[in-house]
């Protein structure tokens, strides 16, 4: 079978398989998928000593971490994925650190100096060389300019891009071959999502788009009357690979206690539901990873923005129905939200509405009936896309992302105040969100664009019924039926052939065999019919031996 992995890559590969099977024991993900049998190493069925006795996602948050950057990157986007994983899976994945170990400092002075064009005396008055923190991607020192300011310096790893590349296509290839090779799989869009990853991944390594993010979240919070600090940005300090900006002293909310008593808790927490939830329904445009080493509280008590890494987009209409399923949601309307949630996704042809119904049917009841703390906010959105996935329909990634920031704000502000309700805030949040639907301006702006779209469409139609007509004419119509399990039968149909074949050669030695050793008249003959005889044996045996096994031959 052809891997569809460049040699060049070959190495890695098998890195991260040895990886993977030998020592966390995943080889049985490869029987599942039917791809163990081209894969010897996938044969491993049982992890090291050293993990034996550890759960399957602990296991696989483990070995993400040990594979690097790229697959750190990978698992905190699968932990945002509460429709495509188990919820075990996704709980773990959840907690997986992005830490890195510490790159000497003689290597990060380089790359800042690379990067700014100029000795780092010229740039800074002073860089610790002990980081702040050290990340799977970038490393952060303190700094102090010229004029006396403090601040960070953010520097991409030596090397990482290269690395980070490399996994980048051995993913892009294994999901290719998965999509080929495991009908079942098809309906996810692995490539897709690959393509999702690697456009984020390759935002992550850019801090100049990071800076322009910073900056655009600043603006959004200012204008919507959100006190949240974002440090400042050092333009003219700030590169591809080194961002530099103002240094703010703060604290993360879970270790505030004892020293933080003038702090109004639940202000603080009513801030944080209000600014994710406009960034969210009002904006569109929302912070993508929100944890508690983000969000931070300074020494006069305004809330902290960190990291602008990974950020989402939702577009207006996405926008427009997500708030539609929040208010069928608070109003208990099954059938509205189910038409909601419909909209959103895309329909597969195996989709099932009653089922999804049930599902969301169930997610109401809990919503409005168990107690904010078992069944937050962020959960709801979290279980309402497993369902639609469950269900053949698939959803936008941004949304999963969206559901994951809401939920990891939510938990932020509930440590500042227990019994923050982030429904309670939602409410003025939606009506803004709606009235911004209703002004007239953008009922007319939305009118217009359809207006537009359906011209364009309609411009096309008769060109697009002529290149119909013309192919019918000329014969040239071909009409195509794709079997999504032709693949496996084929497989079976192949293997059954082979059998046949080589029972059929293991008769003709058998009868050559017991022909030349009956009639022959020369000691040649009966070595011929000998050899042939114990051919045919050999044959005969392995024919069984590989029909007992199944997948074989």
């Amino acid at each position: 079978m052809n891997l569809g992995i460049g040699l060049r890559n070959l190495s890695r590969a098998r890195e991260i398989l040895s990886v993977l099977v030998l020592d966390y024991g995943f080889g049985y993900v490869f029987d599942q998928l039917g791809l163990s049998r081209h894969l010897p190493i996938a044969r491993r069925r049982r992890p090291s000593r050293e993990y034996a006795g550890l759960p399957g996602p602990r296991r696989l948050r483990l070995a993400l971490a040990e594979l690097g950057p790229a697959f750190i990157k990978l698992g905190q986007v699968l932990g945002a994925r509460g429709d495509f994983l188990p919820r075990a899976f996704v709980q773990e994945l959840r907690r997986l650190q992005d830490e890195g170990p510490v790159v000497p400092f003689a290597e990060i002075r380089g790359v800042i100096e690379t990067e700014l064009g100029r000795p780092i005396e010229r740039c800074f008055r002073e860089v610790e060389a002990d980081p702040l923190s050290s990340a799977s991607l970038g490393q952060v020192h303190a700094a102090v300019l010229p004029d006396g300011r403090q601040v960070t310096v953010k520097v991409l790893r030596p090397g990482v891009r290269r690395v980070v590349e490399t996994d980048l296509q051995i993913l892009s290839d294994a999901a290719a071959l998965l999509t080929r090779q495991v009908p079942a799989l098809r309906r996810h869009d692995l490539p897709g999502f690959v393509r999702y990853f690697a456009t984020q991944m390759e935002d992550e390594m850019s801090y100049t788009i990071e800076a322009h993010t910073a900056d655009r979240f600043r603006h959004s919070f200012t204008s919507a009357g959100v006190d949240i600090r974002i440090p400042e940005i050092i333009w003219d300090l700030t590169a591809r690979e080194a961002l530099t900006t103002e240094r703010i002293r703060a604290e993360r909310v879970d270790r505030l206690p004892g020293r933080s008593c003038a702090i109004d808790r639940k202000a603080a927490a009513q801030q944080i539901g209000r600014a994710f939830l406009h960034q969210v329904f009002v904006d569109g445009f929302f912070h993508g990873d929100p944890h508690h080493g983000n969000l931070l509280i300074d020494d006069a008590g305004r809330l902290v923005l960190l990291d602008f890494g990974i950020v989402g987009h939702l577009d207006p209409r996405t926008r427009r129905l997500l708030c539609e399923a929040v208010r069928r949601l608070y109003e208990e309307d099954i059938e509205g939200l189910v038409a909601a949630m419909s909209e959103l996704g895309t329909l597969g042809g195996d989709a099932d509405l009653q089922s999804l119904r049930q599902e969301l049917a169930r997610i109401v009841s809990r919503f409005m009936v168990l107690p904010r703390r078992e069944f937050p906010m962020g959960e709801v959105l979290m279980r309402t896309l497993r369902g639609l996935w469950l269900n053949h329909i698939r959803v936008p990634a941004e949304l999963s992302l969206a559901a994951k920031s809401l939920l990891m704000a939510e938990a932020v502000a509930t440590d500042l105040d227990p019994d923050f309700d982030l429904r309670q805030v939602a409410a003025p949040v939606l009506r803004e969100a709606r009235a911004r639907e209703l002004v007239p301006e953008e009922l007319v702006d939305r009118s217009a664009r359809a207006v537009e779209s359906a011209a364009r469409r309609l411009g096309r139609l008769p060109a697009r019924l002529d290149r119909v007509l013309s192919l019918i004419e000329h014969g040239g119509l071909r009409v195509r039926v794709e079997d999504l399990d032709i693949d496996t039968r084929w497989g079976r149909m192949s293997r059954a052939l082979n059998r046949l074949a080589l029972g059929a050669v293991a008769m003709g030695l058998l009868i050559a065999g017991a022909v030349l050793l009956v009639l022959g008249k020369h000691t040649t003959h009966a070595v011929l019919g000998g050899v042939a005889f114990a051919g045919a044996l050999l044959t005969g045996l392995v024919v069984v031996l590989r029909a007992m096994r199944p997948g074989q031959l």
